[in-house]
C-alpha cells in the first residue's frame, strides 16, 4: 500500500506566509529610512528639472496657449509626489494613469488647433499663408509639450511607486 502525501496546502500555507512575511517586512521599513530614500530620489528628479531648465528647455510648454493644461498636469505630479511622501499608494497609481489621460488630451486639443488653422487657409496672400503656418506650428507644440509632460510625469510617478513603495507598476 503507497500513500501519497499531500503537499499542496502545505505549500499554500507556505506562500500564503512568505507573503505575509514579504508585507510586514515591507511596513517595517523605518520612517527615516523612508524619507531618505524619498529625499534622494526627489534630489535627483528635481537636477534634471535644473538641468532642463538650464538648457532651455523646462520653460517651453509653459508658454504657449497650452499654459494651462501643462501647469494642470505639473501640479498632480506634485499632487502624486506628496501622495508618494504619505505613502498613499492607490491615489499614486491613480494619478499616474489620469496625467497621461490629461496630457492625451493636450495632444488633440493641440490638434484640432493646427487643423483648424490649416482649414482656414485657402488663401494666395503669403502674409495670410505665414500666419496659417505659424497657428499650425503653434498647435503642433501644444500637442506635443502636453504628451510629452504627461508622459514624463506619469514616468515619475511609476518610479516613485516601483522604488518607494515597491508596488510593480
Amino acid at each position: 500500500m503507497t500513500y501519497v502525501l499531500d503537499t499542496m496546502p502545505w505549500q499554500r500555507l507556505r506562500s500564503a506566509a512568505d507573503a505575509t512575511l514579504q508585507e510586514s517586512s515591507h511596513e517595517r521599513v523605518t520612517p527615516v529610512a523612508f524619507f531618505s530614500r524619498f529625499a534622494v530620489l526627489q534630489a535627483i528628479g528635481g537636477a534634471g528639472i535644473v538641468g532642463l531648465w538650464i538648457a532651455g528647455i523646462a520653460d517651453k510648454p509653459f508658454a504657449g496657449n497650452n499654459a494651462f493644461l501643462c501647469w494642470l498636469i505639473v501640479a498632480i505630479g506634485i499632487l502624486g509626489v506628496a501622495c508618494v511622501f504619505l505613502r498613499r499608494w492607490r491615489d499614486v497609481k491613480w494619478l499616474a494613469v489620469h496625467v497621461v489621460r490629461l496630457g492625451l488630451l493636450g495632444t488633440v486639443v493641440g490638434l484640432i488647433i493646427a487643423f483648424s488653422a490649416a482649414k482656414s487657409g485657402g488663401s494666395a496672400d503669403p502674409n495670410e499663408i505665414r500666419t496659417m503656418i505659424a497657428t499650425v506650428i503653434d498647435g503642433m507644440y501644444v500637442s506635443l509639450y502636453a504628451t510629452l509632460l504627461g508622459i514624463s510625469t506619469n514616468l515619475w510617478l511609476k518610479i516613485n511607486l516601483r522604488l518607494l513603495g515597491n508596488i510593480d507598476g
